[in-house]
């Protein structure tokens, strides 16, 4: 079942007595390969000896690729374990959390702990209520047809759907150094839009972290943590299929509604910044290879090409924001601290309660922005 995640897997990393080592098919985008890697060798080092003997394949790219429909029916074999990024309900892919909590050297977005600093600062230099009264959207539009028609919504001189959206260029930013991507200086509207690009998009913790309402257009995909996120608690959910009339009438409920709005950002950032600390990324990694390795039928092998991992040599071979990152993100000795307890899985009946309450929410929204509009015809 290993071999067969390979089609499509970059690396293979193996674990063995507490050591790591690599197989590498293909080079990745960017430096998503390396800071996975380098964010696996972390945990090793903060629980040293805890993390069993493995193999495991890692695919980088954005999108899942195992279908569960292949794997379904008799005499169907188990799909391959492959882990990456994101998941959707249509795909068995392991979801790991990404690269960009060690560093995203090409964009200079520093590690997860320091961000995590950052944003909060940034949050602490413009209460919500002194923020613009508006939706805000930095990123590429290129990527996929939904960011394209996201523009559509953009203020004009016939049109105001109360969102102000800017095109993100990469190039002209690399030449600035980046001054102008600081995600901890981008908090200084009421309301931000989170949507997904060619899969999930890492942008999203950033804009939760924010104190800023998370206007959400639906998504397609989930990462590790998003699935734990509540409509109206957390964020605020936008149709896809009509997200300018869908971005006006959240911005004007929140505008109507400021205290309920500013609770929703608050609760938002209390999640990213006590859910998502960094411990708890790397327990959620403890308990999933933990859970991963208890599921293989044969003993990791070190194959013959493989190259043993060493975070020191990783990082001094590295350099400018890409080694910055490693040496700000290295664990410098084991925790002293066990992981934390995993609780047990949800009884199905409480997980169907979860997401029908889920659903509800969303559905409330809908009927609330129906009958917004619909007052709104009546006038004209």
């Amino acid at each position: 079942m290993v071999e067969r995640a390979k089609t499509t897997a970059h690396f293979r990393l193996i674990i063995v007595k507490g050591k790591a080592y690599l197989e590498k098919y293909k080079k990745s985008i960017q430096t998503r390969d390396a800071f996975t890697i380098w964010g696996i060798l972390q945990l090793l080092r903060r629980y040293p000896g805890k993390i069993p003997d493995l193999e495991l394949m890692f695919d980088c790219d954005d999108r899942p690729v195992i279908q569960s429909s292949d794997y379904r029916g008799p005499n169907k074999t188990g799909p391959p374990p492959l882990f990456r990024y994101c998941g959707d309900n249509w795909t068995e892919d392991i979801v790991f959390p990404d690269w960009s909590f060690w560093g995203w050297a090409e964009i200079n977005i520093n590690p997860w702990d320091k961000l995590l600093i950052d944003l909060k600062e940034g949050n602490n230099r413009s209460r919500w209520i002194d923020r613009e009264p508006y939706a805000y959207w930095k990123g590429n539009p290129f990527v996929a047809e939904t960011r394209k028609d996201l523009l559509t919504c953009n203020v004009s001189d016939q049109q105001d759907w109360n969102a102000r959206l800017f095109i993100q260029d990469w190039i002209l930013e690399s030449q600035q150094e980046f001054k102008q991507s600081n995600v901890a200086n981008q908090c200084t509207h009421r309301y931000k839009i989170y949507i997904e690009g060619y899969a999930w998009s890492v942008s999203e913790k950033y804009i939760l972290a924010c104190d800023s309402v998370t206007l959400l257009v639906k998504p397609h995909y989930y990462d590790f943590f998003t699935r734990s996120l509540k409509p109206v608690e957390h964020y605020w959910p936008i149709r896809e299929d009509d997200k300018c009339k869908s971005i006006k009438f959240a911005v004007d409920w929140g505008n109507k509604h400021k205290q309920k709005a500013q609770a929703i950002g608050k609760a938002a950032s209390d999640f990213i910044q006590e859910g998502l600390k960094m411990d708890y990324v790397y327990d959620y990694m403890f308990h999933l290879l933990n859970e991963y390795g208890k599921l293989l039928r044969f003993t990791p092998q070190v194959p013959g090409g493989a190259a043993e991992l060493c975070s020191e040599i990783m990082a001094c071979s590295a350099d400018g924001f890409e080694r910055e990152f490693m040496m700000e993100s290295l664990v410098k000795g084991p925790s002293t601290t066990s992981p934390c307890t995993m609780p047990p899985p949800y009884k199905p009946l409480v997980l169907a309660a979860f997401y029908r309450k889920q659903l509800n929410a969303a559905r409330q929204v809908e009927k609330w922005e129906n009958g917004y509009w619909e007052s709104l015809n009546k006038k004209q």
